[in-house]
């Protein structure tokens, strides 16, 4: 199996042989022409191998391929937040069998979201203010 830190070692030879063969030789090849960054390298940040669990300050947790498929398919069209907002809402809500469900950015905004939800109630005027 191809580990990511094995992957990355491996590309970032690439820039050194398009150097090479000049960028002529690869302009037929499908996918990008360009070379993966290595950002933290660039940023002087070490990668590690997570033995401890899913803690945010240690970057959460990895995404699987099938989430990545998804944020990419996201990036490529607009919609009004809003609206998917409400509807992941709502299809979460199927999936669990409860009567509501939102998706937030963590715990702590889930505990803000949910203390407001309780102290504006069902009064809309006070769920504009907050």
């Amino acid at each position: 199996m191809v580990t990511r830190r094995a992957l990355l070692k491996k590309l970032a030879g690439l820039p050194l042989v398009g150097s090479l063969f000049g960028l002529e030789t690869f302009a037929s090849s499908p996918g990008p022409s360009y070379a993966r960054r290595d950002y933290f390298k660039e940023l002087g940040v070490r990668t590690f191998i997570n033995a401890a669990g899913t803690y945010t300050f240690m970057t959460g947790c990895l995404m699987r391929p099938e989430v990545i498929d998804a944020y990419n398919y996201a990036t490529n069209e607009y919609v009004i937040l809003d609206d998917l907002q409400d509807k992941v809402g709502e299809r979460i809500a199927e999936l669990l069998h409860c009567e509501a469900a939102t998706i937030t950015a963590g715990a702590f905004s889930a505990m803000t979201l949910g203390l407001a939800g309780v102290l504006s109630g069902m009064d809309e005027e006070k769920v504009i203010q907050i």
